[in-house]
């Protein structure tokens, strides 16, 4: 059956949610091989630049306070990140990258723009720059508000 037969060819969800899968998958599998997963990933992104309270890293990244957490221990018992206190409020921890977590992350970095490279390289160049500019549109725009990852449970 082609595309055009498809009885789901015309459903947004379900064409974003097949094409969010793959990239998905593909990062996953490059991430792997260097140590992270995908939220830990867009975790030490956000850390390269600074360190920030673990609910600023929260709502930066779009990840669930509990979801962020465990993100944060995960990558704490990496070796990746450390909790220092912070010097406005002792209570307040600000995760920190450690020297190898910022190693880690440009590798992680490197592998997962390698995949997205040989993505958006089946599109050509103004397919690529206009899908780019219409997920911008959507996550930085109309869809800013939009819910943190979070563990839902499958019922």
């Amino acid at each position: 059956m082609g595309n055009a037969e498809h009885p789901l060819n015309g459903d947004v969800n379900w064409l974003l949610n097949r094409a969010w899968l793959g990239f998905g998958e593909r990062k996953a599998a490059a991430l792997e091989a260097v140590g992270v997963n995908i939220k830990e990933h867009f975790v030490m992104v956000a850390l390269m630049t600074t360190p920030m309270a673990q609910l600023e890293l929260s709502a930066l990244v779009k990840i669930d306070k509990s979801v962020i957490t465990a993100t944060v221990d995960s990558l704490e018992a990496k070796g990746l990140v450390v909790r220092a206190p912070d010097p406005r409020d002792r209570r307040v921890r600000r995760p920190t990258l450690t020297p190898r977590g910022r190693q880690v992350c440009l590798r992680a970095s490197a592998a997962t723009e390698k995949v997205e490279r040989e993505l958006l390289g089946l599109l050509d160049p103004t397919q690529r720059d206009a899908f780019l500019e219409v997920l911008r549109f959507y996550a930085f725009d109309e869809f800013v508000d939009v819910p943190e990852f979070t563990r839902r449970l499958r019922k």
